[in-house]
């Protein structure tokens, strides 16, 4: 009956394998040796490139565990500003025209609120004829803004921008705080476009 000694020598794989020669060991120690050498050279850039990005990946990731609103932050494709206006020149104002009427107005340097400052839009019908005004709700913060500061200047302009250009400029019969009208005019794809492009969506 064999021992636990002998099962165990019988089990070895490395017991019945042919000795090396010397030639096979020097061959295997430069191997070894040789390979802190190869881990110390620089990553082809294409593998880099791909650590870089994984990197990258996992970052985000990680940040959207700890901070779920940073998950995606997408600029707006259509810039909205609303801006005091005047009917004469003065200083720290930039001449500008109104796009559909042609009238000058003079704007105020500062924007009242942008796109952060925007709950929602959606589009609106204004009459029987095929065009379309958009109606944007601003939020608690926005709304407070634009009250304060159409309140100081009933009997002047308001300019409604998109994308840098003046599309109305109403003169302000009284404080406006929780939406505006951009009534541009618009047919329903042009509306359709500012809707989804104001907040970025």
């Amino acid at each position: 009956m064999k021992t636990v000694r002998d099962l165990l020598r019988d089990a070895d794989p490395l017991v019945h394998e042919p000795e090396w020669t010397e030639a096979e060991r020097r061959s295997s120690r430069q191997a070894v040796l040789a390979a802190p050498r190869r881990a110390g050279r620089p990553l082809p850039r294409t593998i880099a490139a791909a650590v870089v990005a994984l990197a990258c990946v996992a970052t985000v990731a990680a940040a959207t565990r700890i901070w779920p609103h940073a998950a995606v932050v997408q600029a707006a494709a259509v810039r909205f500003e609303v801006r005091l206006a005047e009917t004469a020149p003065a200083a720290d104002l930039r001449e500008s025209a109104v796009t559909q009427s042609g009238a000058t107005v003079y704007l105020h340097r500062d924007a009242i609120v942008t796109n952060g400052d925007i709950d929602r839009a959606r589009m609106v019908q204004t009459s029987d004829v095929p065009e379309f005004s958009v109606l944007v709700e601003l939020t608690a913060e926005g709304a407070a803004q634009m009250r304060r500061a159409t309140a100081q200047h009933i009997g002047k302009p308001l300019a409604i921008l998109i994308d840098g250009e003046i599309v109305t400029a109403p003169t302000l019969r009284g404080p406006i705080d929780t939406s505006a009208v951009i009534d541009g005019h618009y047919t329903r794809e042009e509306a359709e476009r500012i809707v989804a492009g104001i907040r970025g969506r």
